[in-house]
């Protein structure tokens, strides 16, 4: 089991995935249009395609098996948002959910994100992984690109959670030079 970021031929498989989850209301439904426009900012926890007796790779005929993906959404340089987490069905209960999100928030440390945020059903899960809840009037930049216009906005009862990532970002040289006394 690796995990990897995700490419154009993963995105069908992907949006199998969260549309399995959209359909009894856990996930938001994604469109293919969109998984596809967006597909660099999926991770991809996967099962390798087995190799045939020569030790080629059968990567042709047998996709890697896919295990369960992550998103993330970024909102400016230091802001970014848990999207699409999900696990196949048959492989829930081992933990990928948590792998998947290390993973992620992994990247979002080392490209210097300071907060890491979701709004989720599955808040134990995330509380768990070291994340806090938060009002979601705190994340001011998601009502307005997503929860102003939805239809459940008056009635919903997802929770935002947020982790703190990069607590201290490096200053420019040239800024820290403009505010030392």
């Amino acid at each position: 089991m690796k995990t990897r970021r995700a490419r154009s031929a993963d995105g069908q498989a992907i949006h199998r995935l969260i549309s399995h989850y959209a359909d009894s209301g856990i996930l938001l439904p994604r469109t293919l249009e969109e998984v596809q426009a967006h597909i660099d900012h999926f991770f991809l926890l996967v099962e390798p395609a087995q190799k045939d007796a020569r030790g080629a790779s059968a990567q042709d005929r047998i996709e890697d098996e896919l295990l369960g993906c992550v998103a993330l959404e970024p909102y400016g340089t230091e802001l970014v948002e848990i999207r699409s987490l999900a696990v196949a069905p048959e492989h829930r209960g081992r933990g990928l959910g948590a792998k998947l999100l290390h993973a992620a928030l992994a990247f979002a440390r080392r490209r210097k994100f300071v907060r890491v945020f979701a709004v989720t059903a599955e808040t134990e899960f995330f509380l768990r992984q070291g994340f806090s809840t938060t009002e979601r009037t705190a994340l001011a930049e998601k009502i307005e690109r997503d929860c102003r216009l939805c239809p459940k906005q008056r009635t919903c009862k997802l929770v935002a959670v947020v982790a703190v990532v990069s607590p201290k970002r490096e200053w420019l040289p040239i800024v820290a030079e403009l505010t030392a006394p």
